[in-house]
């Protein structure tokens, strides 16, 4: 049931504009999720279509289902029939089921995570005699990567005829494509590339999705792409009923293709009836720490100009400190003296920091005095032996023809199949595949050892698990996998059994979600979710993760870039050095400076009571000790709203020894974000 008195005036505004394309401007902390569902549960309530007509994209698919879990609290069970996903989980699902005129085997299509990926655009620089000391793949990767952001075929790629450095890189990506087709895989880019040329070479598929969806919601509107931005143009143009909510202000994420043009020109330009609707009451932070934000971005030609009924609350904090470390134990024991003091508890905290490398020293200082922490994203998860090689397992359990992971798993756990064993089993095949595997009864040059081995391992993967995957869910078919393969005694005789073990925990956590929810059977369901864990996996690496969990332990811990939408009671913002916030890269082109502006924004909105903004004098950048001036972010702040903080001897625990182990004991890694 809606709850009309909830909403304030422009809110209301919002929820009742139905029919037609509409833009919210959603100010940080201004209850826009709240608005979105309330305006999806009118649309319902209103009975202008079923469940099944609505689409709603989010950022994350954490918010996708907090969307599903508020609608059904408002319209009941049918909220279960919404289609709320993220936009490459759309574009899974709609290549799943039309990919077939595009030359791929729709119903086993698999996506190829970072690593996969690159294997492949490896293979198709050597073969295209791509020299790889002078373009080397981590360039060749990112360029291609944002090609595809912009829709460029490896056709579309050369601007200018006979330039030699695009058309070599255009050979290159040409091939890329070439093998990912052979392999009837598609990488995390062409997720949205290949659905809009799907939508757009195919009439009849186009209107079926116009007829499918008939009203159509974009979360964070801001931090899509030229290429998302296209897919929903072409599939709302008909009936043209579109809400886009999100933010100038808080767009973050160019780096990984989030193109802030779309809210500030294209969607106006391309529906230009559409009204606005500006959402200015700030229902999360003191009204100082408003001040205080928008005090930073007050000279970008688009703001928030929100307001709060608020207390004024107390001061933000500004503490400069001699040394990186200083800086690290000072946040520790502001903390511990918070928590002591019965203000909050170390779970109501968050420490953000602008580069990865900040939170290594913050992670030391944490572990030695005890302290708590859960560290959103462990950047390196997807990359960890054991995480690959059960995602492996369930890869060639959804597409037997998937070489790499075959590779992959023929001697995990150990089976007496290593490199020689597994290259005579290759024969005159280019890798272990499944031809190499099928023909194994015929084959006499196999030393019986060997071929043995290779045929319990080939019931295992061709029949028994396939088998067990379409009897069981897809959490029991997870502890399936670990139990039938030996994989869980076998990980369990390592030296760092505990920590693996829990790792393969939070990847089975994962699995949950995916239990109930998808009615096409078993095979969609795992193909789905390994969609979902490939889209992460690339997306992790650039510095994301969606939110926190609810049995997150300690104080929170992470980039800013890994807290949007998130809030807490209070909030530590470390390194506010030129050169590190704003970043060095970022400070040499007028772009890169306004987007460390707005990060600076949405890293202060976070905070709801306390705001605290920590600097150090000299800091270890490298091996070197260099020394740093305060942030410009910090000059910005009128003076009244601040108050300039002195380290004493006890904050600083300044006779702590320098911590030289890996972080890990205390250390929670939270992959799960964005599933």
């Amino acid at each position: 049931m809606l709850d009309w008195e909830s909403l304030n005036t422009k809110q209301r505004e919002a929820v009742e504009r139905i029919d037609g394309p509409l833009l919210v401007l959603a100010g940080a902390g201004s209850g826009k999720t709240r608005t979105l569902t309330y305006r999806i549960a009118n649309i319902l309530d209103q009975g202008r279509v079923s469940p099944h007509g609505v689409l709603a994209i989010t950022f994350t698919r954490k918010a996708a289902w907090e969307m599903r879990r508020r609608l059904e609290e408002l319209v009941g069970k049918e909220a279960s029939d919404i289609t709320a996903v993220t936009f490459h989980s759309l574009g899974f699902k709609l290549l799943s089921a039309e990919a077939g005129t595009l030359g791929y085997k729709p119903d086993k299509l698999s996506v190829y995570d970072a690593v996969e990926a690159q294997r492949l655009l490896h293979r198709a620089m050597q073969e295209m005699n791509v020299n790889g000391t002078r373009w080397t793949l981590d360039q060749i990767g990112p360029i291609i990567e944002r090609a595809k952001d912009n829709l460029y075929d490896p056709d579309d790629f050369v601007r200018v005829k006979g330039d030699f450095f695009e058309e070599s890189i255009a050979k290159v990506y040409r091939r890329y494509q070439q093998l990912l087709l052979e392999n009837n895989a598609v990488d995390y880019g062409d997720l949205i590339r290949l659905s809009v040329q799907l939508v757009r070479r195919n009439p009849a598929t186009l209107e079926f999705y116009q007829n499918l969806f008939r009203y159509v919601s974009v979360d964070e509107f801001q931090d899509t792409s030229f290429a998302q931005y296209q897919l929903v143009r072409h599939l709302v143009w008909r009936d043209r009923n579109l809400c886009c909510v999100g933010s100038p202000v808080q767009a973050i994420y160019s780096w990984r293709g989030a193109d802030i043009h779309n809210i500030l020109e294209r969607f106006r330009a391309d529906f230009r009836d559409a009204p606005m609707v500006v959402l200015t009451q700030n229902y999360r932070s003191t009204s100082t720490i408003l001040k205080t934000s928008q005090a930073v971005v007050q000279d970008l030609p688009y703001r928030e100009d929100l307001q709060t009924d608020n207390d004024q609350g107390s001061a933000v904090l500004v503490v400069p400190l001699n040394t990186d470390w200083d800086e690290a134990n000072y946040i520790a024991n502001e903390i511990k003296r918070l928590a002591e003091a019965s203000y909050c508890s170390v779970e109501d905290c968050a420490v953000l920091f602008r580069t990865r490398a900040q939170g290594r020293l913050l992670e030391q200082v944490f572990m030695h005095l005890g302290l708590p922490y859960t560290l959103v994203g462990d950047f390196k998860f997807f990359e960890r032996r054991e995480v690959k090689d059960i995602l492996a397992y369930l890869r060639v359990v959804y597409d037997m023809f998937d070489a790499g992971a075959l590779q992959r798993i023929i001697n995990r756990p150990s089976r007496g199949l290593g490199p020689a064993s597994v290259q005579k089993l290759q024969g005159r095949e280019p890798e272990l595949n499944f031809v190499a595997l099928t023909g194994l009864r015929q084959r006499t040059d196999l030393p019986q050892k060997v071929l043995e081995a290779a045929m319990e391992f080939a019931d295992l993967i061709f029949d028994d698990l396939p088998h067990a995957a379409k009897e069981k869910s897809l959490p029991d078919f997870f502890d399936a996998v670990l139990e039938r393969t030996g994989y869980r005694a076998w990980i369990e005789k390592d030296p760092d059994a505990k920590r693996r073990i829990a790792n393969l925990r939070t990847l089975r956590a994962m699995t949950t979600r995916y239990e109930h929810g998808l009615s096409d059977g078993p095979a969609q369901v795992l193909g789905t979710f390994l969609a979902d864990i490939a889209t992460l996996s690339a997306v992790e690496g650039g510095d994301t993760s969606d939110d926190v969990p609810a049995e997150s332990h300690g104080v929170t811990m992470a980039t800013i870039h890994a807290v949007k939408g998130l809030e807490f009671l209070v909030v530590f913002i470390a390194g506010l050095e030129e050169g590190i916030f704003p970043h060095a890269r970022a400070m040499k082109t007028p772009e890169g400076m306004e987007e460390e502006t707005r990060l600076a924004y949405v890293a202060m909105t976070r905070a709801m009571e306390r705001l605290y903004l920590t600097y150090a004098r000299s800091r270890v950048v490298g091996d070197e000790m260099k020394e740093h001036s305060p942030s410009r972010f910090l000059a910005s702040i009128p003076k009244h709203l601040i108050e300039r903080r002195s380290a004493t001897r006890d904050t600083l625990s300044a006779d702590l020894p320098r911590v030289e182990s890996e972080p890990s004991a205390l250390a929670v890694e939270m992959a799960e974000a964005n599933l």
